[in-house]
């Protein structure tokens, strides 16, 4: 190789490094745009604490499967604690395991009513 072609080829790496790197920045500025909206969605729901569950009102019920307790949101009107453990069952599919309970929304009235009872 020349001294003429060492040139040309220096000056083509730098070229292509250049736009490597502008390449990156706009993939980078087109991911963060593109995640605001998800990021904004994906708010979680803070996990009740087993205080605020066990401070729910709520009555034993027997079904084919054994006993559980039953909190019916109309024994809990206007309480911001059966909308919050409510909301996060729905944010995990209606179903969550928490301080060795099993947790759940009733497929029928998934906005009424939760079931629980210890594991």
């Amino acid at each position: 190789m020349n001294d003429n072609e060492i040139r040309l080829f220096g000056k083509l790496v730098s070229e292509l490094r250049d736009l490597d790197q502008r390449r990156t920045e706009i993939f980078s500025e087109f991911l963060t745009e593109i995640g605001k909206p998800f990021m904004e969605t994906a708010t979680k729901t803070e996990k009740p604490t087993l205080n605020e569950i066990n401070a729910l009102k709520s009555t034993e019920k027997t079904s084919s499967k054994g006993s559980y307790r039953l909190i019916d949101k109309a024994e809990n009107p206007d309480n911001a604690v059966f909308d919050k453990l409510q909301k996060y069952i729905a944010e995990k599919g209606g179903f969550v395991n928490l301080y060795n309970l099993k947790i759940w929304n009733f497929s029928n009235n998934p906005k009424n009513k939760i079931g629980y009872k210890k594991q």
